[in-house]
């Protein structure tokens, strides 16, 4: 399986490719880069959703309506996808400004108040097989409620904003739960093998080892 990572312009956030076969999964789509998946492979079976936020959502509804992809995503996801507050489009400048510390650029163009909606949802786990590799979507909310994990043949973690390199996750935003995180989203995480590698939705892809102790401590007021 091939893994493709895009980053986008919208608080640099990360959106995947995973092709087998000329088979595809996005993960987090972001509508900017619909000419360079058709180069990639010839038919998209998925979107996956890592969670609710805007700029992991911001290209659903253009993919899915130009292709017809189906969407999937955790229930508490699913709900808040349709509601322009909870998936934060409606307070983009402020949200940005909040993970960036800085304004949006003078530059930069606004964001209209968004809302999409899931083809399917699940609730706590959700197993599948695609073009002979297992994927296992797991709910971890805490950095929101409607976030999870995606983990491919066990060995390779779609994390979201659950889990991102030299940073503790983020649960201050609306929505977000410390109490969430270490009673649910924090264990499941523990019992990954240190050598999962971890594509998160922001910054570089790391070993899950490298990050062990920033598990510990979702307390933090920055990505």
């Amino acid at each position: 399986m091939k893994v493709l990572q895009y980053t986008t312009p919208l608080l640099s956030s990360n959106m995947y490719l995973l092709t087998e076969n000329n088979h595809g999964i996005i993960i987090d789509p972001y509508d900017g880069f619909a000419a360079r998946i058709a180069e990639e492979c010839q038919e998209i079976d998925y979107i996956l959703l890592t969670h609710e936020h805007y700029d992991h959502i911001s290209g659903t509804n253009a993919l899915r309506e130009r292709y017809g992809y189906p969407v999937i995503c955790s229930e508490p996801c699913g709900e808040r996808i349709q509601n322009f507050s909870h998936n934060f489009s409606r307070y983009y400048e402020a949200y940005a400004a909040i993970q960036t510390g800085e304004p949006l650029p003078e530059n930069s163009q606004p964001v209209a108040e968004y809302f999409t909606h899931a083809d399917e949802v699940f609730s706590k786990h959700r197993t599948f097989f695609w073009q002979g590799h297992e994927v296992a979507l797991t709910e971890t909310p805490g950095h929101s409620p409607g976030s999870i994990c995606i983990l491919t043949d066990r060995k390779q973690l779609f994390s979201g904003d659950t889990l991102l390199p030299g940073d503790v996750t983020v649960t201050r935003f609306p929505g977000g739960s410390r109490r969430q995180y270490k009673e649910i989203a924090l264990p499941y995480l523990r019992e990954l093998p240190d050598e999962t590698f971890v594509y998160p939705g922001h910054y570089r892809a790391f070993r899950l080892r490298n990050h062990k102790t920033k598990m510990e401590e979702p307390y933090h007021d920055k990505h």
